[in-house]
């Protein structure tokens, strides 16, 4: 019966410290709707996680009623600065998707999509969930001092 005890809260212990590691793991969801600027008909999602345990971004996006073949990319932005995310091609119904992982971003605040000649088509702005993040980053729900 004691061996079993020992195994019982062993295991509990196991399970009481792996959760929370767990959770913690993915930190912060960001989500923007997009809108069409460029291409008035555009309309997608854009979404970059946090990741916590690895301390980078993913990022993925579907944006509709685009231009079938035409190659785009995603990029999020913070003031004047874009950084990509990830481009590809729109599928035949005018469908754009792509993902990236494992992203260094900086702090970021929009998403854009622009087309192969630079012009912007659609744009959104984040709303944050989540944790602690870059404390540079609006939205930020990290102390002063803090950094992820």
């Amino acid at each position: 019966m004691t061996r079993f005890r020992t195994l019982l809260i062993t295991a509990f212990a196991v399970f009481a410290v792996a959760v929370p590691t767990a959770l913690a793991a993915h930190n912060g969801n960001n989500s923007a709707q997009l809108t069409g600027t460029g291409d008035p008909d555009a309309t997608g999602k854009a979404i970059v996680n946090y990741s916590e345990g690895r301390g980078d971004f993913n990022g993925t996006i579907n944006v509709k009623n685009l231009n079938p073949g035409e190659t785009y990319s995603f990029f999020v932005r913070r003031g004047a600065t874009e950084t990509l995310v990830c481009s590809g091609e729109a599928n035949s119904q005018g469908t754009f998707t792509c993902q990236a992982q494992h992203l260094p971003l900086p702090g970021f605040t929009m998403a854009v999509v622009r087309n192969a000649a630079g012009i912007e088509v659609a744009s959104g702005t984040f709303a944050r969930r989540g944790n602690c993040r870059d404390p540079q980053q609006a939205g930020s729900l990290c102390a002063p001092g803090q950094n992820k």
